[in-house]
C-alpha cells in the first residue's frame, strides 16, 4: 500500500487573490517613499540623521486633503528592548516595541512576530524562503494561513510589498511592524 504524497515544504503558500503592490524607492527601512503603482496609496519613511535623537516618521498621503497624515513613529535606542513606538495619532502614549511586536511562542528565537492592527485585528510577520509573509495571527483549522502581504526586498532592485486589500485599513500597523523587523534583520 502506498503513502500518501506528503505536501512538500518548498510550495508557494496560499495567497489572498486581491494584492496590491507597493513599490519602494530604496530598500532602507530609514528613508524611503513607499507607493502603489497609481499613488493611489504613498507613505513616506524619514529618520533624520541624528545621533541624538533617532526617530523613524511614517506619513500618509491623504488622497482628499493632498496633506501628508501621521502613521507612526520609531524611537530607536542603543539598547533594542526599549526602542518605542506609536502608531494612529501624533499624542498617543509610546508603547516599547517588545511588548506590541512579540513572539508568539515567547521562545525568543522565532522569526515569527505578532502584533495588533486596526479595529483589534491580529497579524502574524513570518520569514519564509527569504520573504517576510503577513498572516492572520490565528491558526488556521487546516494547512497554512493564506499570506495577506508578503516583502521582497532583492539585493540589486528596489524592494516591494504586494499587500491584500482585506488589511488595508491595518496598514499603518503592518508598515510599522515591517520596518521594524527590517532594521533588527539587518543588524
Amino acid at each position: 500500500m502506498d503513502a500518501p504524497p506528503r505536501s512538500s515544504s518548498s510550495s508557494p503558500p496560499p495567497m489572498a487573490d486581491d494584492m496590491i503592490r507597493l513599490n519602494w524607492t530604496r530598500n532602507s527601512p530609514f528613508n524611503t517613499i513607499i507607493s502603489s503603482e497609481d499613488n493611489g496609496i504613498m507613505y513616506e519613511v524619514s529618520t533624520p540623521n541624528n545621533f541624538i535623537n533617532h526617530v523613524t516618521t511614517i506619513t500618509r498621503l491623504d488622497k482628499a486633503s493632498g496633506e501628508k497624515v501621521f502613521a507612526g513613529e520609531i524611537a530607536w535606542k542603543a539598547i533594542r528592548s526599549r526602542t518605542q513606538v506609536r502608531i494612529g495619532w501624533q499624542n498617543c502614549e509610546w508603547t516599547l516595541v517588545q511588548e506590541w511586536l512579540n513572539d508568539p511562542n515567547c521562545k525568543g528565537i522565532s522569526t515569527a512576530k505578532t502584533f495588533t492592527g486596526a479595529q483589534g485585528a491580529k497579524y502574524r510577520w513570518k520569514l519564509r524562503n527569504l520573504k517576510r509573509h503577513l498572516t492572520s495571527a490565528e491558526n488556521p483549522s487546516e494547512g497554512r494561513s493564506p499570506s495577506l502581504a508578503i516583502f521582497r526586498c532583492p539585493f540589486m532592485k528596489g524592494a516591494w510589498l504586494d499587500v491584500s486589500e482585506s488589511v488595508i485599513d491595518s496598514l499603518d500597523y503592518i508598515l510599522v511592524a515591517l520596518l521594524i523587523l527590517e532594521k533588527i534583520r539587518r543588524e
